[in-house]
């Protein structure tokens, strides 16, 4: 599919003055290769010391990088510790935002799967066990529950599973290590997860990948936002993982990822989530991977 044209991005502001005029002000961190600090950006955390920019009205980037040859491919990550990727899926899904959805046959388009009350992110900096269990155990509840509505009554084995590889698929470190891998700021911005399912109907075996947005940068001028969980870019990638529902327990090591990155117009990451749902119609209807694979 063609490449959507980039221009400016709604709502950008000047540059703050308190911010590093350039990128050379910024700490090199990356074994001395890369000019960004060894922490990255995320959509739940703030870029203090920054160089923020403001997209220039008219101007069209390219995709960055080494993603301006190869916009689609492959790339291989690990998931992080059972313990760690626990507690950072308990900060995203008590989140102000919603950030996790799950889609599958049956339903017109993609649900939230997160609770509209919880524990405010504001006083969830330190993750006690009994909350990242209430996360754990709401997630399961309200993820079988939208797929019991659309598909019927399913194996409990099979949900299991889903709901234990799901937690450990959607983290933001794969997405980070893919920006630094591509060269890019280690950024991955306004981070959302879209849980999609293959099959279920007519003896279909259940198929399940879950697929991580976020906005991404070459340069801290292309970022925008005045707010830390508004921050965005031109640029944004899908990230698919395997389907949690085959892959093998010790996977985790070698977790090979499909990306596609694209140049958008949008100034949240649910938008370019929506503007893929066509995709994602096309590979449910289809019972096939491909329409999200090129």
């Amino acid at each position: 599919s063609h490449l959507a044209q980039a221009g400016a991005v709604p709502g950008c502001r000047r540059r703050s003055p308190r911010c590093p005029r350039s990128a050379s002000a910024l700490r090199t961190g990356f074994r001395g290769k890369s000019p960004w600090p060894t922490r990255g950006w995320m959509g739940c955390t703030s870029c203090k010391g920054a160089a923020v920019g403001v997209a220039v009205i008219g101007r069209k980037d390219p995709l960055p990088g080494s993603l301006a040859k190869a916009a689609i491919g492959r790339f291989e990550s690990t998931l992080p510790p059972i313990g760690e990727a626990r507690r950072d899926f308990a900060r995203i899904f008590f989140a102000d935002e919603r950030k996790i959805f799950v889609v599958a046959p049956g339903m017109h388009g993609m649900r939230p799967v997160q609770p509209t009350t919880g524990p405010r992110s504001a006083h969830i900096g330190d993750m006690s066990e009994q909350v990242v269990e209430r996360a754990i155990s709401l997630f399961g509840e309200r993820l079988t529950t939208q797929l019991e509505q659309a598909l019927g009554v399913l194996d409990s084995e099979v949900m299991e599973k889903l709901v234990d590889r799901a937690i450990a698929s959607m983290t933001v470190n794969v997405g980070l290590s893919f920006a630094v891998s591509m060269n890019l700021m280690p950024a991955f911005l306004q981070p959302a997860f879209l849980i999609v399912i293959l099959g279920g109907f007519l003896g279909q075996p259940l198929q399940a990948r879950a697929a991580t947005y976020g906005f991404i940068a070459e340069r801290p001028q292309q970022i925008c936002g005045d707010r830390p969980e508004s921050k965005r870019t031109p640029f944004c990638v899908r990230l698919l993982s395997p389907d949690l529902l085959a892959a093998e327990e010790d996977s985790c090591s070698g977790w090979e990822v499909q990306y596609n990155a694209k140049e958008v117009q949008t100034s949240t990451i649910t938008q370019a989530v929506e503007m893929d749902m066509h995709k994602v119609r096309e590979a449910i209807k289809t019972s096939r991977w491909d329409p999200l694979l090129r």
